[in-house]
C-alpha cells in the first residue's frame, strides 16, 4: 500500500490564530517539509475553486494558484518533489458542494462538472492517478436542489455527471473514485448501491470515519467491496449521531452540544486493527490516507499520524505498508521516474 497525508488536514475555513498566514505561499512551502520531515512522501490536496474567487492564489488548491506561483502544474510537482514530497500529489478530493448554495439544479451540476474536470485535468498534468469526488451535497443543501422534484431523480441526474467525468477522467488516466460524508444523500451503505449504478470505472472512496458515523462497519464494507475500492482514508471518530445531525445546516458540528465530529486518527473509538485486517485479507493495494480532521496544530498531527501509522494501524494485520518513517523515506527517495514524468512508486 502506498501511504498519504491530507493538506485537508489544513482547516482554511474556520477561524483560528494566525489564519491569515495561511493564505500566503510560505505557509505551503514550509508545510511540504514538515510532511516530509514526518515521514510521508505523497500528499493528497483538496481541490477548492472558491479560492480563485478571492484571489488568494497562495493556496495551492486549484490550478490557478499553482499556475500562479509555479508556472505550470507539472511545475508545481516538480517543486513538490524538490522539497520532500517526493512521491508528489497522489489524491486530489473535489468536493461540490460549495455550488449547491444556489439552490439551482442546472448551476449546482454544471459548475460541479466543469471544476471536477479542471480537477482531473490538474491530477493529469501533475501525475496524480486519482480524483475522489464527493457523492453529494449535504442532505439541508440537497434539499434546495431537489425542490419540488424527488430524490431518485436528483441521484440519477448526478450519477449521469460522474458518469461522464469518469469517461473524461480515463481519457486522462486518472481513476475517478466517489466518497460520502456521513450528511450525503448516500450515506453510510447506501454508497454501495450509488456506485453499483455507475460505470464500471468509477471507485469507491472508503473514509472510516463517516461510514462509522453513518451507521456503517468500515471493515465489512473494505470486504463487501472488495475489488472496487480506490482510496481509503483513515479518519477518526468517537461521534454518535443520536439526533440526526446529518441532517442540519452543519453537519460537521452538531448543534446539540460541543461534540466534536471527527478526531485525529487513534483519538477516536475505530477499530483500526481489524480495518487494517480487512484490508490485508481482500489484497487492498492502494492508496491509504491519513487524514487528520481535527488538527489545531498541524505539525502535532503530522507526528500522530505518522506514529499511528507505525505503531497502531499495523497492529491489526502484517500490512506491507505500515514501513517506519525512515524506511518510508527511503522508499521514496528510491521512486524511479518512468515516461509521462510520472513517478514509479515503490510499495510501500
Amino acid at each position: 500500500m502506498n501511504l498519504c497525508f491530507s493538506t485537508e488536514a489544513v482547516d482554511l475555513d474556520n477561524q483560528a490564530p494566525n489564519r491569515n498566514r495561511r493564505e500566503s505561499r510560505y505557509f505551503w512551502d514550509e508545510l511540504n517539509h514538515l510532511i516530509a520531515a514526518g515521514g510521508f512522501c505523497r500528499i493528497e490536496i483538496p481541490y477548492e475553486p472558491k479560492w480563485d474567487f478571492g484571489g488568494r492564489s497562495g493556496i495551492p488548491r486549484t490550478k490557478r494558484s499553482m499556475t500562479t506561483k509555479f508556472g505550470t502544474v507539472a511545475g508545481y510537482a516538480a517543486f513538490l518533489r524538490e522539497n520532500g514530497i517526493t512521491g508528489g500529489i497522489a489524491c486530489i478530493h473535489m468536493n461540490p458542494s460549495l455550488f449547491a448554495s444556489s439552490g439551482i439544479l442546472p448551476m449546482y451540476l454544471g459548475a460541479s462538472k466543469h471544476y471536477a474536470e479542471e480537477a482531473v485535468e490538474t491530477a493529469a498534468e501533475a501525475g496524480c492517478g486519482i480524483v475522489t469526488l464527493t457523492a453529494t451535497p449535504p442532505y439541508f443543501a440537497s434539499g434546495k436542489l431537489i425542490g419540488d422534484g424527488t430524490e431518485e431523480d436528483f441521484l440519477a441526474a448526478v450519477a449521469g455527471v460522474i458518469a461522464d467525468l469518469a469517461a473524461y477522467a480515463g481519457e486522462k488516466g486518472v481513476t475517478l473514485c466517489v466518497k460520502n460524508e456521513y450528511w450525503t444523500l448516500v450515506r453510510g451503505e447506501k454508497i454501495h448501491d450509488f456506485v453499483e449504478k455507475l460505470p464500471a470505472s468509477v471507485m469507491l472512496d472508503v473514509d472510516t470515519a463517516n461510514l462509522k458515523i453513518a451507521g456503517a462497519d468500515p471493515a465489512e464494507m473494505i470486504r463487501k467491496c472488495a475489488g472496487r475500492i480506490g482510496v481509503v482514508h483513515i479518519t477518526d471518530t468517537a461521534f454518535t449521531d443520536t439526533e440526526e445531525a446529518w441532517k442540519t445546516a452543519l453537519p460537521e458540528y452538531p448543534p446539540a452540544g460541543a461534540t466534536k465530529v471527527f478526531r485525529d486518527p487513534g483519538d477516536g473509538e475505530i477499530d483500526f486493527s481489524g480495518i487494517a485486517a480487512a484490508l490485508e485479507e481482500t489484497g487492498y493495494d492502494g492508496l491509504v490516507v491519513f487524514n487528520p480532521k481535527d488538527s489545531c496544530d498541524i505539525s502535532r498531527s503530522i507526528l500522530r499520524s505518522r506514529w499511528f501509522a507505525d505503531h497502531v494501524f499495523r497492529s491489526g494485520a502484517t500490512v506491507n505498508s505500515a514501513m517506519t518513517a525512515k524506511e518510508n523515506m527511503t522508499a521514496c527517495h528510491s521512486a524511479k521516474e518512468v515516461s509521462g514524468g510520472r513517478p514509479e512508486w515503490n510499495r510501500i
